[in-house]
């Protein structure tokens, strides 16, 4: 049996699939399979995928007689798995050459971890370098982080395909976008995961990405599964709190003085619980909270339209106009996609 399963859903993919499965034939470790599974594409990426596999026995290709969308695809691609471990990648990104062998040796060292993701390059269609996250993340901020945003991207993921020891781990079909998030958050409840900082993928954004095309969607997805991540790790009168900056978060409320007022008691809330127990990430807890209530509040509340709503976030959250301050800094590329988000929705 492989010890790696690499997994992978497609669909009309002909522009950068050969440029991503010659990156996973390219791996330093060679212990592994490739499951693909082609959702039912009417281009060329049935042709790219049969003669791949006519050249490496690794790889399988699954063929759906209809389109049925990317999480049950990744489903059926898993009931087909054999490998102990299981990584993700998607048909428009590029696993670095030592990816494998990185992310398999992080988890032969630490045998308790459920799942280790990376950190990434983000590239264009043209494949020119955006940015890069190169910051490393550990169990207690990726809990954190839960309650918002998946730890990385999607194809960064590595995970236990049976995380408690036993049974296989599968996506939840209800949720057509987000279903990372909502697979890193279960296995988060399984046990340990972490963030390395090397970059071992290029991660492609272009307008025919998933994440663009249904970011509204996504983004209700993504409110109900952060709700039940905080659920976890907060007390509930704290959730109830953050309910405000989570509507606003999810696009759904704007900004006004009444809602900006509301989204930073709830954020004070937060703070008051997450501070005493940050131990060596109370800077890093103050920036992050800093950045996610200026991107509520002035990008997906459509703050930066109203200049009450500014002012309103300036006196409310003047507190942490100084850790917003370092967020920016250490991470423009970031907040550079906020605004470019606002002007989108």
């Amino acid at each position: 049996m492989p010890e790696i399963t690499v997994l992978m859903g497609v669909h009309n993919g002909e522009q950068f699939l050969a440029q991503t499965l010659a990156s996973v034939a390219a791996q330093t470790f060679e212990d592994y399979e490739f499951v693909i599974v082609d959702d039912a594409s009417g281009d060329s990426t049935p042709q790219i995928l049969e003669c791949a596999a006519a050249d490496d026995p690794r790889i399988r290709v699954l063929t759906n007689e209809g389109n049925i969308g990317l999480t049950r695809s990744l489903n059926r691609g898993l009931g087909e798995a054999r490998g102990e471990f299981v990584a993700r990648i998607d048909a428009d990104d590029v696993c670095m050459s030592e990816r494998l062998e990185k992310q398999l040796s992080y988890m032969r060292k630490n045998p308790a971890c459920v799942g280790v993701t990376s950190g990434y390059i983000m590239i264009d269609a043209m494949g020119r370098e955006l940015g890069r996250t190169v910051d490393p993340l550990d169990d207690w901020q990726i809990r954190w982080l839960l309650g918002w945003n998946p730890p990385a991207p999607h194809p960064t993921y590595f995970f236990k395909r049976c995380p408690d020891g036993k049974t296989p781990i599968f996506y939840d079909e209800r949720f057509r976008t987000a279903q990372d998030f909502d697979l890193w958050g279960r296995l988060a409840a399984l046990g340990p995961t972490h963030r390395l900082s090397d970059p071992l993928v290029k991660y492609r954004r272009h307008d025919g990405a998933i994440t663009h095309s249904k970011r509204y969607e996504q983004a209700q997805n993504c409110a109900e599964i952060g709700h039940r991540n905080l659920s976890v790790r907060l007390p509930q009168e704290v959730v109830e709190k953050l309910n405000p900056l989570i509507e606003m978060f999810a696009y759904n409320t704007k900004a006004n003085g009444e809602t900006v007022k509301a989204a930073a008691a709830g954020v004070n809330a937060m703070l008051a619980h997450d501070l005493p127990n940050a131990r060596l990430h109370g800077r890093w807890v103050m920036r992050m909270t800093a950045g996610l209530l200026a991107d509520a509040i002035l990008s997906r509340g459509g703050g930066l339209s109203s200049p009450k709503a500014v002012s309103a976030f300036l006196w409310h959250a003047r507190w942490l106009l100084l850790p917003l301050a370092g967020a920016v800094l250490s991470d423009p590329g970031t907040a550079f996609k906020s605004l470019k988000n606002r002007k989108r929705a």
